[in-house]
């Protein structure tokens, strides 16, 4: 499967099995394979797809 996981910059992890990450500004907005989303204040700082990892920056 492609799901990732989501964590913030020091290393806590924001969402598992996230399929979809929209970004719409500053909002980041996640999806993971059952439809549930979650949206944080923040930039991508990293995305490793062989990790299935994604690290962001939390603002606000």
């Amino acid at each position: 499967m492609c799901e990732s996981k989501v964590f913030s910059a020091d290393g806590e992890l924001l969402m598992e099995d996230v399929v979809r990450i929209k970004v719409e500004g500053e909002i980041l907005r996640m999806l993971d394979i059952l439809g549930n989303s979650k949206e944080i204040k923040g930039r991508i700082l990293e995305i490793d797809l062989v990790a299935h990892k994604a690290v962001v920056e939390v603002r606000g």
